[in-house]
């Protein structure tokens, strides 16, 4: 076994991903077909082929239209089943999971109550047959502001249903943090954790706005923090986790390649670093590949593969017990695959 292997069969969390950008190009043909929505391509070559967009906008609609061919609670217990089987494959363990709640209310019809019964009998299966646990994180789109205080009512009321933060998504250009001050503030007085997207394409003023008003417990992205050094700093001191997801910042065209990429001056300098895959078939990759990234562009070795494995769980928002006990198997699990290696 080589250390790409260690980095496959490893234990991991992810904490960056978005369900609906999960969803496979053979699923989304059964999706379609079965609602009879209309395509614009009719097999799975096409939509592969689809799937690969231009740009940010680009991305976007590809992304819309992929949540349009949702309808049915059962097509929502499918795709969070599907997740926990990928999970599986790559031996993740434990993910959370956002999802756009407001937007699938708008393009089901359905209620916000049967479409999280739809996503939580998927998770009970995936959690019965693969041993994975997921948590939702109900995201507010920032082109939407007007949606903002009833998707913190739902994920409020949502809590004991497996949501377990309210995150903000969508274009920051025109859509500052400063927007969403009100409903982050009562969030953080309803003692709802916060995960905001911030510093994806706008600049290192967008996380310090998410960390000052929105209190935001943990970032997605966050990576353009590096062009100030010293919000770099408190990012470290505080231990702030970035969820980071290296192929996703290429394919955007945030950075032009991987050697750009500043995921290793961040992690030299002590900031809390977690990988993620954000929207796997969408930047084909997964998880798994995006640890491959690791060893094969950011000089990664065995004990740096571990150590951003635990930061998954150290990230998290799972209770301490939780998060303790995850770590312990973790642990024991890199022993075991170390040992194969001697």
């Amino acid at each position: 076994m080589d250390i790409h292997e260690f980095a496959r069969r490893i234990p991991k969390a992810e904490l960056h991903v978005h369900l609906e950008g999960t969803i496979r190009p053979s699923t989304l043909l059964i999706l379609a077909r079965r609602n009879e929505i209309s395509l614009p391509a009719d097999d799975e070559a096409g939509l592969q082929r689809l799937y690969h967009f231009s740009d940010f906008d680009h991305f976007i609609q590809t992304y819309m239209m992929i949540t349009g061919c949702l309808h049915t609670p059962d097509d929502y217990r499918l795709i969070a089943y599907e997740f926990g089987e990928d999970c599986a494959r790559q031996n993740v363990r434990y993910a959370e999971v956002t999802f756009t709640i407001e937007t699938n209310m708008q393009k089901s019809g359905l209620p916000w109550q049967v479409i999280l019964e739809g996503l939580n009998a998927g998770r009970e299966q995936a959690r019965v047959e693969f041993g994975v646990e997921m948590r939702w994180i109900f995201d507010i789109v920032r082109d939407l502001p007007e949606t903002q205080e009833k998707v913190l009512e739902i994920a409020l009321v949502a809590r004991p249903q497996g949501c377990i933060a309210i995150g903000l998504g969508g274009t920051e250009a025109g859509f500052p943090p400063q927007l969403f001050v009100k409903t982050f503030e009562r969030a953080w007085g309803a003692g709802l954790p916060r995960v905001p997207h911030a510093g994806e394409l706008s600049g290192p003023e967008s996380v310090w706005a998410a960390l000052d008003q929105l209190h935001a417990n943990r970032l997605e992205h966050g990576i353009r923090s590096i062009e100030d050094p010293s919000l770099v700093t408190v990012l470290s001191k505080r231990q702030i986790g970035l969820d980071i997801c290296p192929t996703s910042n290429v394919r955007l065209g945030i950075y032009p390649d991987y050697a750009s990429h500043p995921l290793r001056r961040l992690w030299e300098a002590g900031v809390l670093v977690t990988l993620g895959s954000d929207d796997p078939p969408l930047f084909d990759t997964d998880l798994n590949r995006e640890y491959q990234v690791l060893i094969d562009h950011f000089g990664f070795l065995l004990e740096d593969l571990t150590h951003i494995s635990l930061n998954g769980i150290h990230a998290s928002l799972l209770p301490e017990a939780e998060k303790i006990r995850l770590e312990s198997e973790f642990r024991l699990e890199f022993d075991r695959l170390r040992e194969e290696m001697a």
